[in-house]
């Protein structure tokens, strides 16, 4: 190999866009912070095809073109080309048919629309590595493009490939299967990730586990929590979809404020749940205890980790789940599931995360009970996952070991 600093083609559709500029953040501060060993250029495809919640309402002309007009400001609001913390990002468009029945053969489509672009940035940068984040799409795309690149494909999977696609039929399950077949090595995020990788067909000499960061930006030091304090503070911090847990949350909730207890229920979030949630705060009559805050940046975010007392997530689907480690580095005990990647991780490293069962709101509120009632074993567990986050889930731990991973890849490429 020679001594010129590496060239990186990252592929991912999670990437932060003037939209959304908390999508994929996970993605971009794992990029940023291996700007140090080598130079990364991303191209981030914007998926061009109204979602299905616009067409739930093509009964109701007023809401459906409401809805359509939010769609297309937000698509255009997405610039071609950005800068993001010092990295060149592309945002190139592409079309595929459905997500709830084709979602396996996004890649596919999206090649055909990427295909001109990538071979012009290859052109000009001479890329040495493709580092695709998910099997599908991004996955797909590299794959195909590797065939004319010549270089080697690292592939990182979070969690969405395996808990959706590779289940959604047999055609998907293929085309994911092909990926983690044909990819030069597989990052997964946790041990449950890895051990489904390996059932789903993917080698276990080329899946290595690299733990994602959980520390706060250099530059957003934590500050005040915008949350009032006269009460317990719960966190909540997602997409707001079903598999996160939110209705049994505000289950426990009522339940816990029924039997006397003073405490504030605060979600982060957006997403296709929040009108169905809002409806069922309303029905529980706590919407004086529970409040929406709605979509915010990374930076915002920090503050109600800060502020809150408990953070409480019972997600079932969780490749692994970064808010988990992000509210531990600030020093609160959480609330995850059984059964899932990144808690169940935690649990192993130490005493700083409370397991409940799936979809179950005794022992959610069984959980909650316990830390609410005893205020040293909350201090004791946020010491315990301050520590843990220290040692194991930094981003400069991560692009350290992605980095090696890189390297190894290569040599194996050349050999």
């Amino acid at each position: 190999m020679s001594d010129k600093r590496l060239r990186v083609l990252v592929i991912s559709e999670l990437f932060p866009n003037p939209s959304y500029p908390a999508f994929g953040i996970f993605i971009e501060r794992q990029t940023h912070h291996l700007q140090i060993y080598c130079d990364n250029i991303v191209v981030a495809p914007v998926r061009v095809f109204p979602h299905l919640r616009l067409w739930k309402y093509a009964l109701n002309p007023g809401r459906f073109f409401a809805e359509w007009k939010r769609w297309r400001i937000d698509l255009t609001s997405i610039p071609q080309k950005s800068d993001v913390n010092g990295i060149s990002v592309y945002y190139p468009r592409y079309t595929s048919p459905p997500k709830q029945i084709f979602h396996g053969t996004w890649g596919f489509f999206a090649y055909l629309f990427l295909r001109r672009q990538l071979l012009a940035l290859h052109q000009q940068h001479s890329f040495d590595l493709i580092h695709a984040h998910y099997a599908s799409p991004c996955g797909v795309i590299a794959l195909l493009a590797k065939r004319w690149m010549r270089v080697p494909v690292v592939l990182s999977i979070h969690g969405s490939d395996l808990h959706y696609t590779v289940r959604q039929n047999r055609l998907s399950a293929t085309i994911i299967r092909w990926v983690f077949n044909k990819v030069d090595t597989i990052i997964a995020n946790s041990t449950w990730t890895k051990e489904q990788i390996v059932h789903y067909g993917g080698d276990p000499e080329k899946v290595q586990i690299v733990r994602l960061g959980g520390n706060p930006p250099e530059a957003i030091p934590p500050t005040n929590s915008p949350m009032a304090k006269d009460a317990i503070i719960l966190l909540s911090v997602g997409y707001l979809e079903v598999s996160k847990g939110y209705t049994y949350m505000l289950q426990a909730v009522k339940r816990l404020r029924d039997e006397g207890y003073d405490l504030r229920y605060v979600i982060v979030g957006d997403g296709s749940q929040r009108q169905s949630l809002q409806a069922m705060v309303e029905t529980l009559g706590i919407t004086d205890i529970v409040s929406f805050e709605g979509y915010k940046s990374h930076s915002e975010v920090w503050n109600y980790f800060a502020g809150c007392d408990i953070f409480a997530l019972p997600s079932w689907k969780e490749g692994f789940g970064v808010v988990y480690i992000e509210a531990l580095s600030q020093g609160k005990p959480v609330i995850g599931c059984e059964g899932a990647g990144g808690p169940e991780d935690l649990k192993a490293l130490g005493d700083c995360i409370e397991l409940v069962k799936p979809q179950n709101v005794e022992s959610l509120v069984m959980a909650l009970r316990r830390l609410i009632d005893d205020p040293e074993r909350r201090r004791q567990m946020g010491e315990i996952g301050r520590r843990i986050v220290a040692e194991h889930f930094t981003w400069q731990q991560n692009a350290a070991n992605t980095w090696v991973i890189y390297q190894r890849a290569l040599k194996a490429h050349h050999a």
